[in-house]
């Protein structure tokens, strides 16, 4: 209890430290060395210019994608096109100088940061797999931790990063694959994997989301698993595997749950890039279970009743 009480002290002495400083930089009681803003111009043009040139990548086993659902994996090796909108250029782009962001205000700040955009690699059983780290950051008592920043839409931000389960709550809903990210990076380094800085995108708030050190035994489970998937997709005969079953819309009548007929998709295909492939006759539409004003929206595979 003591190492938890501790280890959570030192979280938010890097959270207040973030904090203090954008509240004087607002007053006007900071001054930032133009080497640095340089820096961070630099980071900025280095991002946009990446993301404004985008080729068709070929495929490769990274860390940041490997915690992703296999068959999304499986499709992208075999040269699949995934659909995305025009909108995701502008939340690459915002997640690229979000990151750039959180390292100028963390220096500046007074957060020990050792190193940053480190690229590691990993030998998993013969095979190397690598990627770009974003942070290791070093706290009062000496102890360095590699740490991921992720920028979130304000409901992920407040149900997912913020809410109660934490760093559990992350890990039993993690479409993106984001604890096995972590844990590769750092396995590459040596080092406890520490959590995330996040950023709420509406807001401006920022969290840090730690991973308790007796979370760290999760490791060998994540790797564990890392391995299997790497073997499944190093092989040049695998095969696209089914997606994730769609299921029956409910919802609830004096405590007895009732289908509507429509079928949805699964949360992982809902934000899955290949959901065309998969589901060619699915249609988005306004959920209809809900008594909202403005529903949110919904996949349906199969949409029989369109209003309640």
């Amino acid at each position: 209890m003591r190492t938890l009480i501790l280890q959570r002290r030192l979280t938010m002495l890097t959270l207040l430290k973030i904090q203090d400083f954008m509240s004087r930089a607002l007053r006007g009681d900071t001054d930032v060395p133009p080497s640095v803003l340089k820096e961070f111009a630099e980071d900025c043009r280095a991002s946009t210019a990446d993301q404004m040139a985008r080729t068709k990548r070929e495929w490769r086993l990274r860390m940041s994608g490997l915690g992703r659902p296999v068959c999304q994996q499986i499709l992208d090796k075999h040269g699949v096109e995934e659909s995305m909108s025009y909108n995701t250029l502008f939340r690459f782009l915002f997640g690229d100088i979000t990151e750039s962001i959180v390292m100028l205000i963390m220096k500046e700040a007074g957060v020990d940061v050792v190193d940053y955009q480190r690229q590691v690699e990993l030998d998993l059983d013969g095979t190397v797999i690598r990627g770009t780290l974003d942070v290791i950051l070093r706290d009062e008592t000496g102890q360095e931790k590699v740490w991921d920043i992720k920028s979130a839409s304000d409901y992920a931000f407040k149900q997912k990063f913020t809410g109660f389960d934490g760093y559990e709550g992350i890990k039993r809903d993690d479409p993106f694959g984001y604890v096995m990210q972590g844990f590769l990076y750092s396995e590459a380094v040596g080092l406890p994997f520490g959590g995330w800085i996040v950023v709420n995108k509406s807001s401006g708030e920022i969290a840090v989301v730690e991973v308790p050190d007796w979370s760290q035994d999760d490791k060998d489970e994540y790797l564990k698993e890392a391995k299997r998937r790497v073997k499944l997709l190093s092989d040049p005969n695998v095969k696209p595997i089914k997606p994730y079953p769609d299921t029956f819309e409910t919802y609830k009548r004096q405590g007895e749950v009732i289908r509507t007929g429509n079928k949805v998709l699964a949360k992982e295909c809902n934000l899955c890039g290949y959901r065309h492939h998969c589901w060619p006759d699915a249609q988005i539409h306004p959920k209809v279970t809900s008594a909202a004003k403005n529903p949110p929206k919904v996949w349906y595979t199969r949409l029989k009743k369109k209003e309640m």
